[in-house]
């Protein structure tokens, strides 16, 4: 009965001197009493805080994305290693095809020799001036020859066979002659063959600049 009484007094004390409103007016300061804290707490704390997690989540993203590119190229190193060691074996195998500056003489001479035993003379023996291509130069090699129809055969089977690398190209035969009941044949073609220079090829030249006016 007392506590009753007590609240009684309470609510009117409450009603009297600090919400001297009307019922509407109550339920309205209550919920904008609990909305503002909750608002503040949103947009002073929350918010601020969700902003962070969605950047933490992005940076999350990009480390993973790292990380598995990371671990692709680990997975195909060998891979790889392989694919070096492939091309470096290409590469050397591609050197020992081109003769060095060196070697060029004894190739010319290996050249003419195979003609002579095969039976050819030769008329003309012009190595030119080498063209600088990437990495390595064409020395070309205009020679006139003269022998049989089947020995021009068997000279150029044997420059085919060479364990460097030699190119005919541009044959040419002009008109058979009888010698001594033996059908000859004159001959010309270009020999062309490389040499290994590890050296770029030279830019293109550019075009001259015009006349000061």
């Amino acid at each position: 009965m007392g506590l009753t009484s007590k609240k009684n007094k309470y609510d009117i004390f409450v009603d009297e001197k600090f919400i001297p409103f009307d019922k509407r007016y109550k339920i309205l300061i209550l919920v904008l009493a609990f909305i503002l804290p909750v608002s503040l707490f949103y947009f002073g704390f929350l918010q601020q805080n969700l902003k962070n997690i969605e950047n933490l989540k992005k940076q999350i993203q990009v480390s993973t994305d790292e990380l598995n590119k990371v671990r692709r190229a680990a997975r195909d190193l060998p891979k790889h290693q392989k694919e070096l060691e492939d091309a470096q074996n290409e590469f050397e195998l591609t050197s020992v095809l081109l003769p060095k500056s060196q070697e060029i003489p004894n190739l010319l001479r290996n050249i003419s020799d195979l003609g002579k035993n095969s039976g050819l003379d030769f008329i003309s023996f012009v190595p030119g001036a080498e063209m600088q291509k990437d990495f390595y130069a064409e020395i070309p090699i205009d020679i006139k020859i003269k022998g049989p129809y089947h020995n021009l055969g068997l000279f150029l089977d044997k420059v085919s066979k060479l364990e460097r690398i030699v190119t005919v190209n541009n044959i040419k035969t002009e008109k058979a002659e009888q010698v001594e009941g033996e059908m000859l044949l004159s001959s010309s073609c270009r020999l062309v063959t490389y040499r290994f220079t590890n050296v770029p090829a030279p830019p293109p030249e550019q075009k001259g600049k015009k006349g000061k006016k």
